[in-house]
């Protein structure tokens, strides 16, 4: 059973649909397909609820994205399939509408209400997904995942429940998987135990697709995407930058850390849990063979460099003698009720400096004063000396068979010394697969060029050979009308 999760690029309009469609038409069954919004409707979607926590007129606004959704709609050859369509629609801007004027009535927009509103875009592409499958000649059935996807009451970010989850997916989606129907699913969504629609935050579209896998026990989640597979670097950064052929699951989790942005780090836990692969692919070039990630990946050396901007670097020195450890606790604790999260941790030579790169902090003068108000509950506190330093970023050089040697450290800082990158703190990653530096952030763009240029080779390693063909383009349609 294969799972493809298509994003909001590869949605946008109807052309798009259809080709997104064809490649899912396309896969041998059993498949469930994951959808997003079509981009840029959540944020219209929270436009409209914040308008209306305001008491500012929404229809403009909801006229857009009913617009965006007709079009798509008109778009569907079949006609039955276009009219059930719509009348789907025509329910969830009934529905839209109702939960705008609750925020109206209220005058506030709670997390609650703002699930159930952006939810709207994920519920309206699924029934136009659904109903472009079947117009191609597959039987298909939408289902919205708050019906699947349990999680808890943490609106705006809700965690999994993931034994409900799968009782859940095995009762709604494998009756209609066994009956030869393509499932598709919303993204993004789920229920709280109360059964009102929560969302997964920043990267659910993606993480849905995994949860799914492992609930239904997949043989692949394919992400299909804008990029052609997890690259050697930003190609904005470096116009040599490449698709890497494979990741390990650690390689992948530690670039989604560090900055890459085909994948969120949440994304990939639930198919570690199962051992179940991972495919990068892209809807503009879906012959492409795109990148995989599993439990073992080929390749030795640093596969990719990454950078994650906008950080704080806090230093904070103990005393002689003093328990550092506590400290240390007291440190993390402070930083966890702020909200910020450590992108990084290291403890010098000495034994007497921890290093934090810390993000989503604020301003230093804010972070410094936390820290030193918190540790003052220890004997030592106003002992402890803390430092702090804005516009810092990292960069993160990974690959298993890289990081592993002992003298790849002392590598990378030769690498970014001769290019004149000033380093205010390095670290090998606890997995053993990622060697990061703390660096400027105007220098940022200089270090990944200059590790990129020495670390990676010039040549690409020869494709890995994967177990079938991306179909050609062109193949697509012909063949989604072959495949029922």
């Amino acid at each position: 059973m294969i799972v493809l999760k298509f994003g909001g690029t590869s949605v946008a309009d109807g052309d798009r649909v259809r080709e997104a469609a064809a490649i899912a038409a396309a896969q041998p069954r059993p498949r469930v397909v994951v959808v997003s919004a079509a981009g840029g409707v959540t944020n219209r979607l929270l436009e409209a609820a914040r308008s209306a926590a305001a008491g500012s007129p929404t229809a403009e606004t909801v006229a857009g994205i009913r617009g965006r959704h007709a079009a798509i709609a008109a778009s569907i050859a079949d006609p039955s399939d276009r009219a059930r369509a719509e009348a789907a629609l025509d329910a969830l801007d009934a529905a839209l509408e109702a939960a705008l004027a609750d925020v109206a009535a209220a005058g506030d927009l709670a997390a609650q209400d703002a699930d159930r509103i952006v939810a709207t875009g994920e519920k309206a592409m699924s029934v136009l997904m659904a109903a472009t499958l079947r117009a191609l000649g597959t039987p298909a059935s939408h289902v919205f995942a708050d019906r699947v996807v349990g999680t808890d009451d943490r609106f705006g970010g809700a965690r999994l429940d993931r034994a409900r989850t799968r009782a859940q997916a095995q009762e709604v989606i494998r009756p209609l998987l066994d009956r030869g129907e393509t499932v598709v699913v919303t993204g993004f969504i789920g229920a709280a135990p109360d059964g009102s629609t929560s969302t997964l935050g920043r990267g659910g579209s993606d993480y849905s697709a995994t949860i799914l896998g492992a609930a239904l026990d997949a043989d692949e989640v394919q992400i299909w995407t804008d990029v052609p597979g997890v690259l050697s670097a930003d190609p904005r950064q470096v116009p040599s930058a490449r698709v890497v052929p494979q990741v390990s699951y650690d390689e992948a989790q530690e670039l989604a850390h560090f900055g890459a942005k085909v994948l969120h780090p949440r994304t990939i836990r639930p198919a570690v849990a199962r051992g179940i692969p991972v495919r990068i692919l892209s809807t503009f070039a879906p012959q492409e063979p795109g990148t995989v990630v599993a439990r073992e990946a080929t390749g030795d050396g640093v596969k990719a460099i990454t950078a994650l901007r906008g950080l704080v670097l806090l230093t904070v020195d103990v005393p002689e003698l003093e328990d550092l450890s506590g400290a240390a606790a007291v440190v993390f604790g402070a930083l966890h009720a702020d909200g910020a999260e450590v992108a990084f941790a290291a403890q010098a030579s000495s034994r007497r400096r921890m290093t934090f790169l810390v993000d989503g902090a604020g301003s230093c003068g804010r972070l410094r004063e936390r820290i030193e108000v918190a540790l003052d509950v220890l004997p030592f506190g106003d002992e402890v000396e803390v430092a702090c330093t804005e516009d810092v970023a990292v960069v993160a050089a990974v690959g298993a068979g890289a990081a592993g040697q002992p003298a790849m450290m002392g590598r990378v800082l030769e690498v970014l010394g001769q290019a004149g990158v000033p380093v205010l703190a390095a670290n090998q990653q606890d997995s053993n697969v990622a060697l990061v530096a703390a660096v400027p952030a105007a220098a940022a763009t200089r270090a990944v060029e200059a590790l990129h240029r020495e670390l990676i080779p010039a040549q690409a390693p020869p494709p890995t050979a994967l177990p079938r063909r991306r179909p050609r383009r062109a193949d697509l349609l012909a063949e989604s009308l072959r495949v029922g």
